[in-house]
């Protein structure tokens, strides 16, 4: 089967901890009219096996209530980092993608450089393709509206700071009307919403903000507002914050 171009790969990764440590990581890799073509996800054989580290994970209780259950029913493999690499290099190739995407990309770029540097052989996962992070991209456009404001405010979509919420889980109601959701935090499942608020995005035929990764989007649907608010996400924000002028092709 022959791919048409501008594929785009979902990205999501579960950590142990924020420097890194990557345990669980899922993909798609879809057209922007979000229909996915290959779906991935597979635990780190090295971290998930480490019991030290997964009892130190931010969502440990995962490991019992998510992962065994997932593993029960061969929804999910334990895999070494060099394969799940190896299938991601394949898969890029396979389907010719040429962008990498995540919501607060900034954040699983870095750990999955870090755990690579740990893990790895040296080598880049993958290079050459353009970044695009979805939050950055939620916040410019769907997020952006003034309905948005509306049902944020009207119900309790808000940090504690009066901030309205922009992370995935509150991007993914709002853009299917599925207002209870509620973010499963395993890697592959949300990859499938984000790739659902992609397509929503790209629909809306506004500019793609390829090469930014700020970290701090929420000032944009929030009047620019200043300071730092770690509840705004939705969960705790992660990451450095980095800016790359758009068209940067890097990973």
């Amino acid at each position: 089967m022959t791919f048409k171009s501008n594929m785009v790969l979902v990205l999501d990764t579960e950590t142990c901890d924020l420097q890194g440590n990557v345990y669980d990581v899922g993909y798609t890799i879809a057209n922007k009219k979000g229909e996915i073509f290959a779906q991935y996800n597979s635990l780190v054989e090295e971290v998930f096996t480490d019991a030290k580290k997964m009892m130190g994970a931010f969502y440990a209780k995962k490991l019992f209530t998510h992962y065994a259950p997932m593993l029960d029913r061969g929804e999910i493999s334990i895999s070494p980092w060099s394969e799940i690499v190896e299938k991601m290099q394949s898969d890029i190739a396979d389907y010719g993608v040429t962008t990498l995407a995540a919501y607060n990309l900034g954040f699983d770029r870095r750990v999955m450089r870090q755990t690579n540097k740990l893990l790895g052989n040296g080598k880049p996962i993958c290079p050459k393709l353009n970044i695009l992070d979805l939050w950055q991209f939620a916040c410019e456009t769907k997020l952006s509206q003034k309905g948005y404001a509306k049902v944020a405010r009207e119900l309790g979509w808000v940090s504690a700071a009066g901030n309205i919420k922009t992370g995935a889980e509150f991007a993914y109601r709002f853009c299917s009307g599925d207002f209870g959701f509620i973010e499963d935090h395993t890697a592959l499942s949300d990859a499938i919403i984000e790739t659902k608020i992609m397509a929503v995005c790209f629909a809306m035929k506004m500019k793609i903000p390829y090469g930014i990764i700020n970290g701090a989007p929420w000032r944009i649907v929030n009047n620019c507002a200043k300071g730092n608010d770690p509840d705004v996400h939705g969960s705790k924000t992660r990451g450095p914050f980095l800016y790359l002028p758009a068209g940067v092709k890097t990973y």
